[in-house]
């Protein structure tokens, strides 16, 4: 595959609705994803190739990540995975015990399952016995349940504020009125978030302005060797070696690194002073990151728990490990960590940056600022910005874009 023709399917701007069918939009009927488990090669920031483990769909097909996927909490999904491979593999939620599905190798199988509540969610192959071996390969993607409409909330009595989450679950709750409260903020002429509101992805959508996913993972070419055509024994002695001195050697974000990322409309945050953008942060490697982001401070909406906490569940019942939980109490982050199979849902609130010169002036008259403001966002676990064994800034390193002055929501496609 030419370098050109990677970098366009790696790209996770593409409409992802050819994995999709159905009209469960109104839960008028079940929402049906097409899956398959294959594999393939990426190239990597150096020029060089690495075989991959992929899960595709009809319309994206040989990316790591996999295809976003989105449907409406309540909505019944139908999972069907074939599985090209010679060896077994599994496909499951995190979060959602019912997703998981054991597919043998050269098989298709079926799930189904009722949507749980909003919010970010992994799915990937975490097979007995593979040690994350499957997962680290290359078979991961994020999947998103919307709220259901009318499933807002005001926590000042008034019309409903969209969120991402689904709020009359949570009547009453604090974490409900604080996350509410945020969202509200947004929008109007004057306040510390003056602009616009909070809009979310479209159902058929991968990504939009104002919302993106990050996801973090790396790769240790000497795992990646063992993809060949025969069957994959992640028991095997010389499987169970590389991953007991398991070196990463490149760190990525959404299947790229570096100056990859810099035009990767999966990742690449270009918006308006004003336009609350939210980034579904992911990470399904081994390593850990320590988000950092110039320009702005985020604020850290709900995350992934690795061990039972006193958060909010999104689904209801007793935390557990691998739910997503929503903060009762919104932290302004300039760093945030993300764990092995962590989430975090950070919103960017897109504010005109403390450091521009002249600020007097340019809170009244922004024209007087020359656009695109451009800041990086970078890992401050040294090691992850790295790509081919030592090469700065190749790794999990990118630049986030303000740009234009307040008022400029719809100009960017």
């Amino acid at each position: 595959m030419k370098r050109r023709e990677f970098l366009k399917l790696g790209g996770a701007g593409v409409v992802a609705t050819g994995a999709l069918s159905g009209t469960a939009r109104g839960h008028l009927a079940p929402v049906t994803i097409d899956l398959t488990i294959n594999s393939s090669r990426q190239l990597l920031i150096d020029g060089k190739y690495v075989n991959v483990l992929t899960f595709s769909s009809p319309t994206i097909s040989t990316r790591v990540p996999g295809p976003v996927l989105r449907v409406t909490e309540g909505d019944e999904v139908i999972v069907n995975v074939t599985n090209m491979r010679p060896e077994p593999h599994r496909f499951e939620i995190g979060g959602i015990p019912e997703s998981k599905l054991d597919i043998l190798g050269n098989d298709k199988k079926t799930v189904k399952f009722t949507a749980p509540g909003a919010g970010t969610y992994l799915y990937y192959d975490n097979s007995h016995g593979s040690t994350h071996l499957y997962r680290l390969l290359g078979l991961h993607g994020a999947f998103i349940v919307h709220p259901a409409a009318g499933n807002g909330m005001s926590a000042g009595g008034g019309t409903p504020t969209i969120t991402p989450y689904s709020m009359p679950r949570y009547a009453g709750s604090r974490a409900a009125m604080t996350v509410s409260k945020v969202f509200e903020a947004f929008g109007g002429d004057t306040g510390r978030f003056s602009g616009g509101k909070w809009v979310p992805c479209p159902l058929d959508s991968e990504r939009s302005t104002q919302e993106l996913i990050w996801l973090f993972s790396e790769i240790d070419p000497r795992l990646n060797a063992l993809i060949t055509s025969a069957p994959i024994s992640a028991a095997s002695p010389t499987a169970a070696a590389l991953m007991a001195s398991y070196l990463p050697r490149y760190f990525t974000i959404n299947g790229r690194s570096g100056y990859d990322l810099k035009n990767a409309p999966s990742v690449q945050i270009r918006n308006y002073i004003g336009e609350p953008t939210l980034i579904r942060t992911m990470n399904v490697g081994l390593a850990h990151h320590s988000t950092h982001i110039h320009g702005n401070h985020l604020l850290e909406l709900a995350h992934s728990i690795l061990t039972p906490d006193a958060f909010v569940p999104i689904m209801g019942g007793p935390p557990g490990n691998g739910q997503v939980v929503l903060h009762d109490n919104i932290w302004e982050r300039d760093v945030w960590p993300t764990s092995p199979m962590q989430i975090r849902d950070m919103l960017l609130p897109m504010e005109m940056p403390p450091d521009i010169p002249n600020w007097d002036k340019f809170a009244t008259d922004q024209s007087q600022e020359p656009f695109p403001l451009r800041y990086v966002m970078h890992d401050h676990c040294e090691l992850g910005t790295t790509a081919a064994g030592g090469n700065y800034p190749q790794g999990a390193v990118l630049h986030w874009e303000i740009s234009g002055p307040k008022g400029g929501r719809g100009r960017i496609t």
